[in-house]
């Protein structure tokens, strides 16, 4: 489960600059990382609009599309979201694509970022930019039923008679 951090939003008024500054030092267990995430998310009320911005980085294990092996990946994510603020219901923007919030609600700061972290990891998952896949084993020399073993013996040597053409 993701650990939240809330920020209510009408806070962030009082600060300085109207900014509050989250320095991340966390894990989130819905994604295993090597190294706790690490960096500074910033929230920003711009008065119609909350700006977050974070810039973090990690190192996740990830599997190979290719070759189905794990190998280890530095997760850097540096994104910037606009989040139109709603006095009501009704004064939201009827665009599907912007996100909204009340302006006297709360935001999950955490949540937030586990969605970025999940946006910025690589599609498709490759170890190595020339990863040549899976190779399956080479086929095993099919046993002869000794029973044959006289029949696959005269079978090579009449292809050994044969006359060239």
């Amino acid at each position: 489960m993701t650990p939240a951090h809330w920020l209510a939003i009408p806070e962030l008024l009082r600060l300085p600059a109207q900014t509050y500054e989250w320095r991340v030092d966390i894990h989130f267990s819905e994604l295993p990382t090597l190294t706790p995430i690490q960096g500074i998310v910033t929230a920003s009320h711009r008065h119609t609009y909350l700006e977050l911005h974070a810039d973090v980085q990690t190192i996740v294990t990830l599997c190979c599309d290719r070759c189905l092996q794990y190998y280890n990946h530095r997760l850097e994510c540096t994104t910037t979201e606009l989040i139109w603020l709603a006095e009501t219901p009704a004064s939201q923007p009827d665009d599907d694509l912007v996100e909204t919030l009340p302006a006297t609600g709360r935001l999950d700061l955490a949540d937030w970022l586990y969605q970025q972290l999940c946006l910025a990891l690589p599609y498709p998952k490759y170890c190595d930019p020339n990863c040549g896949g899976i190779h399956p084993p080479p086929p095993a020399e099919t046993p002869i039923d000794r029973r044959w073993a006289m029949l696959v013996q005269l079978q090579a040597a009449l292809e050994r008679s044969e006359p060239s053409p």
